[in-house]
């Protein structure tokens, strides 16, 4: 990110630079948080963050993923149609009309020389697959003037906002990059013009939650078209005191404990599924991350009916020991299964799920479970649509991208996350100090209880969303056995440190059944490249910056 002090049409600017695009702001509204500003700095009425510089690179990079592989597709398609055309003309005996008329173009051409080399050259650009994003809630165009600038294949940008104020101050910083021709603003609800027209990528990046704006996005999106969605009330989506604004927003209840960021993802994929379903709608999560103090998820939505009817089973309430050992179990909504007709031929029968699969009280300490869901069961993330961005990053200019090492890092774990553990049966992580604080022990070492997992005839991996926690398919029974022997073999506790009744006082005198061993050499991983997978705070009281307040 690049400062300097500019005078533009009479104005002087603090001209800041990211990516490729500049962004003119006055120095009033110099880039910072609330505690940073002085009070006279904090009545902003647009502002730029540099902490969401990761979000806009990754978006960059995301959308030239998919759209490099979505006009592949339009091309093989065209292909395939004009082959298809050209030999329905041959059986219908046109094949001579085609030659005068190749005959008359090729007269043509050698009239006319350099002059239809040239026409020909206009006519196979004005062919060429269109691609157009909406930045629907764009405030200063910052992510419009970065997508038209970096995405060399884009052929329109919509920028659009509610705000006067913030569409004459894009407008300014169109015209300052001279992106006039790709970039067209719009003022207006966002809402409201979705429904004009269809969109091959449509991103939402609202001052707190996506929900008002999810049921027209679904249907502004063509057909295979992108969806990207950031949601940064955290406050929300990963915490248990907003339960009921939670289900106004997103159709469910979040998790509490250490994996409600993970919990949060689900619940904003589950409010999408639910919105798109509505109208025959099916969504396919590309990418979906626990970032900071805010989410951001890609999800692609194409249109068939026959999918939508797949959704409600892979959907879960959860069983959670919020209250004592953190253990989970997860509940279908629904129940799909795979049947064969009289013939012997597969159909899938859609029924009811039986419940509940938990008791009221924890089976492993004892303490009272709370109710969590619905939300989105399935998996979190697509493995080839993240191998596509990350073949992208050797390529790409560290100038341009600054957070590259960043997006290695955490799309690496993202990819990892899943590994076809039985996500519905397994889908979140646990955190090991929380594990280890439970039975009042010290903390166990990722590569010590990845190594015991591992032993067993487990899977495990580390999760994108917090440091020092793993996901695995080993069930809850396994881990806390593995604990238990943890406090035998290498940190005893001392007496007295568990109180009778406690969450670990009941967990600890269970007899042992299995041969655990804590191979750390098993558990540890041996990257090739040391990876940056978690975000190191750039500076104090950094964070989401105050609402815009649109002043006009």
């Amino acid at each position: 990110m690049a400062e300097q002090l500019i005078q533009y049409d009479g104005t002087e600017y603090r001209a800041v630079k990211e990516g490729l695009a500049y962004i003119l702001n006055p120095p009033a509204q110099a880039p910072g948080t609330k505690r940073d500003r002085k009070a006279d700095e904090q009545s902003q009425s647009v502002f730029y963050n540099p902490i969401q510089q990761f979000n806009r690179d990754l978006s960059v990079l995301a959308i030239r993923a998919y759209g490099e592989h979505l006009l592949a597709l339009k091309k093989q398609k065209a292909e395939k149609k004009k082959q298809k055309a050209a030999a329905n003309d041959s059986a219908k005996g046109k094949k001579r009309k085609r030659e005068e008329v190749d005959g008359k173009e090729q007269t043509q051409d050698q009239n006319q020389g350099q002059g239809d080399q040239t026409a020909a050259q206009q006519a196979e650009q004005d062919t060429a697959p269109s691609f157009t994003i909406l930045d629907a809630l764009s405030a200063t165009g910052l992510r419009a003037l970065r997508y038209a600038s970096e995405i060399p294949f884009t052929s329109c940008v919509v920028a659009n906002d509610l705000s006067p104020s913030a569409i004459e101050s894009m407008k300014t910083n169109i015209k300052y990059n001279s992106l006039g021709e790709k970039i067209r603003p719009n003022t207006g609800d966002a809402r409201s013009y979705i429904h004009l027209g269809k969109f091959d990528v449509i991103d939402l990046d609202p001052y707190g939650s996506a929900a008002p704006f999810m049921d027209a996005a679904v249907q502004g999106v063509k057909d295979g078209g992108l969806l990207c969605v950031t949601c940064t009330d955290a406050g929300v989506w990963a915490s248990y005191g907003y339960p009921e604004k939670s289900f106004a927003l997103y159709g469910g209840i979040p998790v509490k404990g250490p994996h409600c960021h993970e919990g949060g993802l689900r619940l904003i994929l589950h409010g999408l599924a639910a919105s798109a379903a509505k109208y025959g709608l099916a969504i396919e999560p590309l990418l979906s991350l626990s970032i900071d103090f805010y989410a951001r998820v890609f999800v692609r939505v194409h249109r068939s009916p026959a999918e939508v009817k797949y959704i409600s089973g892979n959907m879960m309430m959860v069983y959670n020991c919020d209250a004592g050992c953190g253990a989970w179990s997860t509940q279908p909504i629904t129940q799909t299964k795979q049947k064969l007709d009289k013939k012997g031929n597969p159909f899938y029968h859609f029924g009811f799920a039986q419940g509940p699969v938990a008791d009221s009280r924890c089976g492993h300490c004892g303490s009272r479970t709370h109710l969590s869901g619905p939300m989105w069961a399935g998996p979190l993330h697509n493995a080839q649509f993240i191998r596509r961005i990350l073949d992208m990053l050797p390529q790409a200019d560290r100038n341009v991208y600054h957070t590259i090492d960043r997006i290695e890092g955490m799309l690496t774990t993202a990819m990892e996350e899943d590994l076809n553990l039985g996500i519905s049966k397994y889908p979140f992580y646990f955190s090991l100090s929380a594990l280890s604080k439970v039975l009042h022990t010290s903390t166990i070492s990722i590569d010590a209880m990845r190594g015991a997992i591992r032993h067993l005839g487990y899977r495990s991996t580390r999760s994108h969303a917090r440091p020092n926690t793993i996901r695995t398919d080993a069930p809850w029974e396994v881990i806390w056995e593995i604990m238990r022997e943890w406090v035998r073999q290498k940190s005893p506790i001392r007496e007295g440190a568990l109180k009778p009744g406690s969450p670990g006082a009941v967990i600890i005198p269970h007899p042992s059944t299995l041969e655990v061993v804590f191979d750390e050499a098993l558990g540890r991983e041996t990257a090739k490249k040391r990876l940056v997978r978690y975000q190191i705070n750039p500076r104090e009281n950094w964070g989401p910056l105050s609402r815009a307040s649109g002043g006009k």
